[in-house]
């Protein structure tokens, strides 16, 4: 099967694109968008540790008069994550595995990522839309809300919803996992997931909140995707 990029590694190619046919150097480049050099480092050095989301996208974009949409424009076919039933009737997804989490003990998880280009297989979901990825979850620090070895399907078009899981992503790189209170005056009101400890974030440290829309056991797990939904 042919591995073909996702959005995420599509953004990536572009950026770097529209760096090099700048002419600046990763400073400059950095100095044009607003960006430090060590933050841009992080979306579009050699061993990226962020994805570039969309309010980067749109920096780029109008930094360097692209239209909007631009950074997601890509020549390769993708492939299709449609699930279909023997009926040829569509019954949801598949959804690329972005990363391997190690989850720690003070509620943070470092990603392990993949881009979100299938690397470690995928899962399939009823819900998910054309952008979302799963993380796997490894450790015991969400248990027995998410085992060991687990995914979670998260979905960066979907709604925050109260009460429900969201991916919670910080400007300096972590991330963590927790149930979503709401934001009031500027600030993220989340649950610990395994508890009832309430956390706050000031929104300005907050890069992107995304919804879990699914929680998937590893037997559904595969490593390339069906030729046929055969459920």
């Amino acid at each position: 099967m042919t591995d073909l990029p996702k959005i995420h590694e599509i953004r990536l190619i572009n950026a770097r694109k529209v760096m090099k046919e700048s002419g600046l150097d990763r400073t400059q480049f950095a100095e044009k968008i607003g960006m430090s050099y060590n933050l841009l480092s992080q979306y579009i050095g050699k061993n990226p540790k962020k994805n570039i989301g969309d309010d980067t996208a749109k920096k780029i974009e109008e930094a360097f008069h692209k239209p909007l949409g631009f950074l997601d424009q890509s020549a390769e076919i993708e492939i299709d994550t449609n699930i279909a039933k023997q009926d040829g009737s569509l019954s949801g997804r598949w959804v690329p595995v972005k990363s391997l989490s190690k989850m720690g003990m003070d509620g943070y998880f470092s990603d392990m990522g993949y881009d979100g280009n299938g690397g470690d297989g995928y899962v399939p979901s009823l819900t998910a839309g054309k952008y979302a990825y799963a993380v796997k979850g490894t450790g015991d620090s969400m248990y027995p809300v998410v085992r060991n070895g687990w995914f979670l399907v998260c979905d960066p078009d979907a709604e925050p919803q109260i009460t429900e899981f969201v991916e919670v992503q910080l400007k300096d790189g972590r991330r963590t996992i927790k149930e979503f209170i709401g934001i009031i005056n500027g600030v993220l009101h989340v649950l610990a997931v395994n508890g009832n400890e309430r956390i706050t974030f000031d929104m300005d440290d907050v890069d992107r909140i995304v919804p879990v829309v699914e929680i998937i056991p590893p037997s559904r797990h595969h490593h390339e995707i069906p030729l046929m939904d055969q459920s």
